[in-house]
């Protein structure tokens, strides 16, 4: 199968594309290296079509398109607090980037489009469970952002006959991940905080409780929605009803993902050490 990942540099996108590589897809990546990295695709270099370009740009999009069977569309500003303060970057970004590949895919006639959406769109609902019933309430400008690019996603498939999925994503790590970065989730910044001797600070009671998902749960949806029949613009939390749509359960468990995360960045921190 040839595959597109957008944002195929970043955290996620590059660990999608080097799991596709190894199944023996041929893989594009669309980046414009705004967050990722070309460091992240070094172990698929030679096998990986590197395509830098933003996926708001209509030629880019195109360009990036031509020839696909299927379009994993990773890429995003995933920052609530930089879309509060900028968001109209961040509607761009997200929003308008997922329309415009949707557009430039539905008109190259590539069959399947699987969008990364986020567990942001639920808001502060009551109850420790998401469940893909509840109406969404949205509370940040990158919330409302990824939501647009579900309806969208959805709206493709019930105008245009493609094949679409969202795949809502609830706090991705695990080795790789930036921890410098300013979209670096929580997990990477308590971890580097515990490995210099610094107390990680997490703010409000202490009581807040969040679903961590180790990334090659996620990689493994994704890969799973490649194959998977009947998409038509479902949304499915990376967690439960996933199992239904995708036959999906998560293949690592957390605290083994932690580990090897822990360890990954033990040895980031070793390397620098030496150099």
């Amino acid at each position: 199968m040839r595959v597109l990942v957008t944002g195929g540099a970043g955290f996620i996108g590059s660990q999608l594309a080097i799991a596709l590589v190894r199944r023996g897809h041929r893989v594009r990546v669309l980046d414009n290296f705004y967050s990722g990295r070309r460091e992240n695709l070094r172990l698929v270099a030679a096998d990986v079509e590197v395509v830098e370009g933003d996926c708001a740009d209509a030629e880019s999009a195109r360009r990036a398109v031509k020839d696909m069977d299927a379009v994993l569309h990773e890429a995003a500003i995933p920052s609530v607090v930089r879309s509060v303060a900028d968001p109209a970057l961040s509607h761009r970004a997200n929003a308008t980037a997922t329309l415009s590949m949707l557009l430039a895919a539905r008109d190259a006639q590539v069959p399947r489009f699987v969008y990364a959406g986020s567990s942001s769109v639920y808001g502060d609902q009551p109850g420790r469970r998401k469940r893909e019933d509840m109406d969404p309430r949205p509370l940040s400008p990158y919330a409302v952002g990824k939501l647009t690019g579900e309806h969208y996603t959805r709206l493709f498939s019930t105008l245009y006959g493609m094949q679409t999925l969202t795949l809502r994503y609830f706090n991705v790590f695990g080795p790789h991940q930036d921890a410098a970065s300013p979209y670096s989730g929580v997990m990477g910044l308590f971890i580097t905080a515990l490995l210099e001797g610094r107390t990680p600070v997490i703010y409000g009671d202490g009581k807040q409780s969040r679903d961590f998902t180790y990334v090659d749960n996620v990689v493994d949806a994704n890969l799973r929605a490649l194959e998977a029949r009947g998409l038509r613009g479902q949304s499915v939390n990376v967690a439960t009803q996933a199992r239904r749509v995708l036959g999906y359960r998560p293949s690592v468990d957390f605290r083994t993902g932690l580990e090897r995360t822990v360890e990954w960045y033990r040895s980031q921190s070793r390397s620098s050490a030496i150099r």
